[in-house]
């Protein structure tokens, strides 16, 4: 029963041992691609200068519709760019939310140019809805084991080989987002593909006043390049950066973006 808070302790522990080792400052990749307008608090994903191959993890819940609402909102998608999903198995509500924004991606394309190509892949479920925590590790470690091979395999389009590795990794609180990172950050920590995949991790909206166990995982370890939430009572209790409520788009959004900054 009491095992689930010294395993947390553990892996953050271990993560932050390797981070000394791996000590850098933000990449050129995320600077290139990720352009924080922290003054009114909003974040764009900017595709203009280059092809960004971006890998996003989607959950089950609200988490999947979080995180495609702020990309229509905050994505400027390059014609050669390429999108990643990655959804865990058993997630059935993605799918049809994930199509659905990619075919409103080029129904909105104006003047008809492209807005690049995606893919979908499917990963074992790190840990089930009331799965013992005896058997979880065991779980988590197949879940792991899946998700290198996705990460050292590119999409092999024209803009991108097929050894190409992910220019960015978003993801904002699904538990599998946590593995996802956590392998990113082993392969750089590896030199393998070290000014790639930086993890960009947006807290959800739903989390107003604390941090998911993603989230509390991925602050104690440190291993986001650029950890955002969406609410100043969050930001401060932490220390992290606010980025307003990312979910909510034009007027409503940049006034709520401007009553947090005050």
């Amino acid at each position: 029963m009491h095992t689930l808070p010294y395993l947390s302790r553990y892996i953050c522990l271990c993560m932050q041992l390797l981070r000394r080792r791996l000590r850098r400052t933000r990449r050129a990749t995320l600077r290139r691609f990720l352009e924080g307008r922290y003054g009114d608090r909003s974040l764009v994903l900017k595709g203009e200068q280059a092809p960004l191959y971006l890998l996003i993890v989607l959950g089950s819940g609200g988490h999947t519709k979080e995180m495609l609402i702020m990309l229509e909102q905050e994505a400027r998608p390059h014609p050669h760019s390429h999108r990643r999903y990655l959804v865990s198995s058993g997630d059935h509500m993605s799918l049809p939310h994930l199509a659905a924004f990619e075919e409103s991606l080029r129904d909105q394309a104006i003047g008809g140019v492209a807005t690049g190509t995606y893919d979908v892949h499917v990963i074992p479920r790190a840990r089930r809805i009331h799965q013992s925590l005896l058997t979880t590790p065991f779980s988590a470690a197949w879940s792991v084991a899946r998700i290198f091979p996705i990460l050292l395999r590119g999409p092999a389009t024209p803009s991108f080989g097929s050894r190409s590795l992910p220019d960015v990794v978003v993801t904002n609180g699904p538990a599998t987002g946590f593995f996802v990172c956590l392998a990113a950050f082993v392969l750089r920590m590896l030199n393998i593909g070290e000014d790639k995949m930086q993890i960009v991790f947006i807290e959800s909206w739903a989390r107003i006043k604390s941090l998911s166990l993603t989230g509390r995982l991925l602050y104690e370890t440190g291993i986001a390049d650029l950890f955002l939430v969406q609410h100043e009572a969050v930001a401060k209790k932490y220390g992290v950066l606010n980025a307003g409520w990312l979910v909510l788009g034009g007027k409503q959004g940049r006034q709520r973006r401007a009553e947090d900054t005050g």
